[in-house]
């Protein structure tokens, strides 16, 4: 195996799950996002990984995957998915033992800011999901969005302005969630 091949491997092995991840959140599918990411990946094997400067590959290599998802969206086949694969995330990552009036209440949480998280902006979204999920910095996020850092900071913020009041709204409309703790 080449130096470049020992390279790419590394490469591949520390970015493909966090990858796969921000591309489930999108797509809401474990399937196509894998898809997706090993096409990015894919895409990056024939540009060269020895073609970027340190460190920009991993912003390209997330706004080729992120091209690549907004494509399949677009296609219309996968928005429902979406927020089903999500809210199957948000359960799963709970590893506490819950009893049955606590699951539901979970999954109802979970489901009322999926829908929510649904309503924001494609790019609002994006910018939220890197930087909460993949806790990627300003400058990374700018990168990958290719946009200026003062624009992902606004989109940042707007998200989660409109989230907080959109939950806030949903707590006051849906019946018994008064009483109930917020996310």
């Amino acid at each position: 195996m080449t130096r470049e091949d020992e390279d790419f491997t590394m490469f591949f092995n520390d970015l493909y799950p966090s990858l796969c991840r921000f591309l489930e959140c999108m797509l809401g599918g474990r399937e196509r996002a894998q898809d997706i990411a090993q096409e990015s990946f894919l895409q990056l094997h024939r540009t060269g990984l020895g073609s970027f400067p340190k460190g920009e590959a991993r912003f390209w290599l997330y706004r080729v995957a992120r091209n690549f998802a907004l494509n399949e969206l677009n296609k219309g086949r996968t928005r429902q998915r979406l927020f089903e694969k999500v809210a199957d995330a948000f359960r799963s990552s709970h590893v506490k033992v819950l009893n049955p009036e606590q699951e539901l209440e979970v999954a109802e949480r979970s489901g009322i800011l999926l829908e929510i998280l649904q309503t924001l902006p494609e790019q609002q979204r994006s910018a939220l999901l890197l930087r909460e999920q993949e806790e990627m910095s300003y400058r990374e996020i700018a990168e990958v969005l290719s946009i200026s850092e003062s624009k992902v900071k606004i989109d940042i913020f707007r998200a989660r302005n409109a989230l907080r009041e959109r939950w806030h709204k949903t707590q006051k409309t849906v019946p018994g969630t008064a009483a109930r703790r917020e996310i």
